[in-house]
């Protein structure tokens, strides 16, 4: 009573109908598992053409580095530029790249375009000593620049000797001969620097002392006295200036002595120097020609004093001997 019989063909046409779409379904659905194995897949084949892609890029980027290399030699330099630039462009994170044609670019005096390349070798790599020499140096020639002679030069000046001494103390750290070149420069250019420091000091010194005299002359004048300049006039015309003596000069590298070592032949050398001529040339005196007992290498402490007392003393230590700051030449 109200039932009916049911209607097995047309269930049979829906079951079938379902086992249909169901199949359709599983056909078309992709499980994540295979999603992630095929995304996978995807991205090591990619990662292998960039790989193979960017081994080719730096392979080519070192030929054009030592092209570029070879033109610095033959003071090709303007060509210099133009092979480290494709260099850099297949492959723009070594920081060597941009360090030597920021010295090709210095070499030409493009100073802000070397100064931007080695700002950004030292982006790269902070342990970029010929990056922090070259960026130290276009610092105090841009003081050199300045036509007025203020404080803040001098603050300037201290920027580019702190980059010259992270220079000289990473040159310290490696032993390639490459940077005993290196080292070289950076000694004298520090030296340099120094001596520029207490120039703008003295020249600050003297205009701040001529305001004074001017100044006490002016009150004089009003008050009806004179006054007595002789001891004044004395001591504005001072120089407080010294000449180095010989015997801080090491006698191989005409540099300023850093570490004092005595040998048995009597002479004196800066460490490092008479080190690398030891090594070159065996345990030879390179002036006096006598053998030299490599055991009784002994520091020259009181040679080490008196520098140390006149770096304290004048802030500076070099053999340079120029009176005007902006006359120095750096290297």
């Amino acid at each position: 009573m109200g039932n009916t019989a049911p209607n097995y063909e047309e269930i049979s046409d829906i079951l079938s109908e379902q086992e249909y779409q169901q199949k359709n379904l599983s056909q078309n659905y992709e499980y994540p598992e295979r999603k992630v194995l095929k995304a996978a897949k995807k991205s090591n084949e990619f990662n292998g053409i960039m790989n193979r892609r960017q081994s080719q890029n730096i392979k080519k980027s070192l030929e054009y580095k030592t092209q570029g290399n070879l033109y610095i030699q033959q003071k090709q330099y303007k060509k210099a530029i133009e092979s480290y630039t494709q260099a850099i462009n297949l492959f723009d994170r070594d920081s060597i790249y941009f360090s030597n044609r920021s010295v090709a670019n210095k070499l030409l005096n493009r100073f802000q375009e070397a100064k931007q390349d080695a700002q950004q070798a030292l982006k790269i790599d902070q342990k970029n000593s010929r990056a922090h020499f070259i960026y130290g140096t276009i610092i105090l020639i841009e003081v050199q620049m300045f036509p007025d002679t203020t404080e803040s030069l001098i603050n300037q000046a201290q920027q580019g000797i702190k980059e010259l001494e992270s220079a000289q103390e990473l040159v310290k750290i490696s032993k390639k001969e490459q940077k005993n070149k290196l080292s070289v420069l950076i000694n004298q250019n520090l030296a340099k620097g120094k001596r520029m420091m207490y120039l703008i000091r003295q020249e600050i010194d003297k205009k701040n002392i001529q305001t004074l005299k001017q100044t006490l002359l002016d009150i004089s004048h009003r008050q009806q006295q004179k006054l007595d300049w002789s001891a004044i006039e004395q001591n504005i015309q001072k120089q407080r200036d010294i000449q180095m003596p010989e015997y801080f000069v090491c006698p191989i590298l005409f540099e300023m002595i850093e570490e004092p070592i005595l040998l048995n032949s009597g002479l004196t050398y800066d460490k490092s120097s008479i080190q690398q001529q030891f090594k070159q040339n065996g345990y030879i005196d390179p002036i006096t020609r006598e053998l030299i007992d490599p055991l009784g290498l002994i520091e020259n402490i009181q040679l080490a004093i008196g520098i140390s007392q006149i770096k304290r003393e004048y802030g500076w230590i070099g053999i340079e001997n120029e009176k005007d700051y902006k006359a120095i030449r750096f290297e």
